[in-house]
């Protein structure tokens, strides 16, 4: 079954990279399309997080040190990456159709005022490229903000002890607001 599964996920992304690279739909056909895959990606999703769930509940069951614990820790783990990659092309494909029905950036703005004057079989690629683009170049922006904001708060708490404490003494506060992403963001840049 997991074997299955990573293939439809090959096959998924695979598609969606063929998609964008050759599309020769109109570009309301390819935002629809495309939102065909994020919801097959969806399903995906619930089902990748399905097995994680069976898979800690086996687990619960399993002495540690064993065998056949570690090889269900060693299952978990690969669904765990693939339930991330899925994630991933969720939100990229969230940010893709969002960014050709709302395009809010000079690029977005720029293609979707030129496809009309592209052939149409190129009109959904540049239109679908120009949105993938604006997300990465978004992605890669809020990323370095948020690793400055670490890296600031990380500064100050060397340099005032009573920042310090009082930012301790609220970490399980802070853990408690912040969403999955921050949290696994703020662990991996903290020392």
């Amino acid at each position: 079954m997991l074997n299955g599964l990573k293939v439809a996920v090959v096959c998924g992304v695979v598609g969606v990279v063929g998609f964008l690279g050759v599309g020769c739909a109109p570009v309301g056909q390819s935002v629809e399309q495309l939102g065909s895959m994020r919801d097959q990606a969806a399903e995906i999703q619930g089902s990748l997080q399905g097995q994680l769930d069976e898979l800690a509940l086996m687990r619960e069951t399993i002495p540690d040190g064993t065998q056949q614990g570690d090889a269900v820790d060693a299952m978990a783990a690969q669904v765990k990456a693939k339930l991330a990659v899925v994630e991933a092309a969720i939100v990229h494909a969230d940010q893709v159709i969002e960014g050709v029905e709302n395009p809010s950036d000079p690029l977005t703005i720029a293609a979707g005022a030129v496809s009309p004057y592209v052939p149409v079989p190129l009109q959904a690629p540049l239109v679908l490229g120009a949105a993938l683009l604006a997300s990465v170049v978004r992605s890669r922006s809020l990323k370095n903000g948020t690793r400055s904001i670490i890296e600031s708060i990380n500064y100050v708490m060397k340099k005032d002890e009573s920042f310090r404490a009082a930012f301790e003494s609220n970490a399980d506060t802070i853990r408690t607001i912040q969403t999955p992403g921050a949290r696994k963001i703020v662990n991996k840049l903290t020392p």
